[in-house]
């Protein structure tokens, strides 16, 4: 489900940096700048879409109930399962680096069951949502910048906005991705754990062969 804004994520940075990459070289990156900012537009969309379908998951979770070899499987991967990196709008390696006071990271709990690991998915896609809303903000005024060059020089003095916000916004994009992903792994392998129970409709297949 996550493919749609990390693909749309990539690209913008790709652009982006094609852009820097041309300023550099004394060429025209304005338009290059611009369709940057338009795939940072649609992965912030791309967020949306995917906070909808994990809330089509919790209402799937709020009518049907698990059955029971699966709950306790669940909880008992959950309860072993060690804290994880979630995102942050303040907390990132670069941000911290920069600001010279070391490296820290913010860590959490995927969640305590089924219906706590969706809440967590959500609540962490609303911080990385928030964060593209302040890149964008903060790429919009420096656009111009492309058209006579300056824009290299101010991405990489370190002073303006905008390069902490994407030097941030990569790395807590990852963060989220793997976070999301490890998650959905404990449900796979409470799947996997209870196995056939509660998937008897499955066609039958000799694997060993």
């Amino acid at each position: 489900m996550h493919l749609g804004f990390l693909r749309a994520g990539i690209d913008a940075d790709n652009l982006l940096e094609h852009g820097v990459l041309a300023d550099i070289n004394g060429k025209p990156s304005e338009q290059i700048l611009r369709k940057a900012l338009a795939k940072f537009k649609e992965a912030r969309k791309q967020l949306d879409v995917f906070t909808a379908q994990i809330g089509v998951m919790e209402e799937i979770e709020r009518k049907n109930k698990a059955i029971p070899e699966h709950i306790e499987a669940l909880g008992r991967i959950l309860q072993d399962h060690p804290a994880l990196e979630r995102v942050s709008l303040t907390n990132s390696r670069f941000a911290n680096v920069n600001k010279g006071t070391g490296i820290t990271v913010n860590t959490g709990s995927v969640g305590n069951d089924f219906g706590d690991l969706l809440k967590n998915i959500k609540a962490d896609a609303k911080i990385v949502a928030e964060q593209y809303d302040q890149l964008i903000q903060a790429f919009v005024p420096v656009i111009p910048l492309g058209k006579s060059g300056g824009f290299a020089a101010m991405v990489l003095s370190g002073r303006a906005p905008l390069p902490e916000k994407v030097m941030h916004n990569v790395d807590q994009l990852m963060v989220f991705v793997q976070f999301v992903d490890r998650a959905c792994t404990t449900s796979i392998a409470a799947d996997m754990q209870v196995y056939p129970k509660g998937l008897e409709w499955l066609p039958k297949v000799d694997w060993k062969k």
